[in-house]
């Protein structure tokens, strides 16, 4: 009896001991588990409460963010009431002084604003303007060589980089992303202004002014580089470039020096069928018009 005792004794020591033994070997996957639990239970609980957070942040955001102005709203903003183009007009109606104090507001606009403010270098957003004009107009791009001297295509591939450099092409890329619902009424402006003569007490635009427009209407017509600088951009403002550009190579007919022979037969019915599909151009009808003028005339010369 006794033995038989100890040796229930024994085995139940061995059977604590082994168990004991297990659960010190086993401690650290025991507790990994019971805890990994728990911390998945709570991040389950945080995820749900912040998808409540972020339905009710979209919400609010839903009632505070701005109703984008509507066009003339816009105008009214940055020209100011009394601007023609707040009141309906089309830049090819304007004045040049009008045209002038436009564009001068337009810069006024952006001084004020963050593109400008920004700017360490440059602080007077029409000095700089000037500049780039002043710029562009020492080195009109190549317009015909490009078929008979491939070095030229990369030459008009990096044209404006290369005159503008970094910095200023920084600035105008901002212009033109941060300000694209403006570039309508202001690459209006800013062709019936250089038209005019620029400082609106000359006659309108001299042969030598029309001569550098009309380089740089040909490069944009008639050049790989032109094209692959449009094709980079807004369409609205690619199509705009390449309407502007067949006004001015009419002018350059009507003067008698359309050196490089371009046809605007062939641009013509292009553009006008881009135009005539759109639906977001302020001055559409403008265009159309002054495009079947073009067609009338230059498709009964034949």
């Amino acid at each position: 009896m006794a033995k038989r005792t100890s040796f229930f004794l024994l085995l139940t020591v061995i059977v604590i001991g082994t168990t004991v033994a297990l659960v010190v070997w086993k401690w650290d996957v025991l507790v990994e588990r019971i805890s990994q639990d728990k911390v998945d239970a709570e991040r389950h609980a945080w995820m749900e409460r912040t998808r409540e957070l972020e339905g009710i942040i979209i919400e609010m955001q839903k009632g505070m963010e701005p109703k984008p102005l509507r066009p003339a709203e816009r105008l009214r903003q940055v020209f100011g009431p009394s601007s023609p183009l707040a009141k309906g007009a089309s830049p090819a109606t304007m004045k040049c002084v009008e045209l002038e104090e436009s564009l001068r507001t337009f810069c006024q606009y952006l001084d004020a604003g963050e593109t400008f403010r920004s700017q360490k270098t440059y602080r007077d957003s029409w000095a700089l303007f000037l500049d780039i004009l002043a710029t562009l107009e020492r080195k009109p791009p190549a317009i015909s060589a490009e078929p008979y001297r491939p070095s030229i295509i990369i030459e008009n591939s990096y044209y404006f980089f290369r005159l503008l450099r970094r910095e200023k092409m920084d600035i105008v890329r901002e212009v033109l992303q941060y300000e694209a619902d403006l570039a309508e009424p202001l690459m209006g402006i800013l062709y019936h202004w250089l038209m005019s003569g620029r400082s609106c007490d000359m006659p309108p635009s001299s042969a030598s002014n029309l001569d550098i427009m009309y380089r740089y209407a040909g490069f944009f017509l008639n050049t790989l580089g032109g094209h692959s600088y449009l094709y980079r951009r807004d369409s609205r403002i690619s199509l705009l470039t390449m309407y502007y550009s067949i006004l001015v190579v009419h002018e350059a007919n009507a003067r008698g020096f359309n050196e490089v022979g371009l046809d605007l037969r062939f641009f013509l019915p292009l553009i006008f069928g881009e135009i005539q599909s759109r639906n977001d151009l302020l001055y559409a009808e403008d265009y159309l018009q002054t495009l079947t003028d073009l067609q009338l005339q230059y498709f009964r010369i034949e």
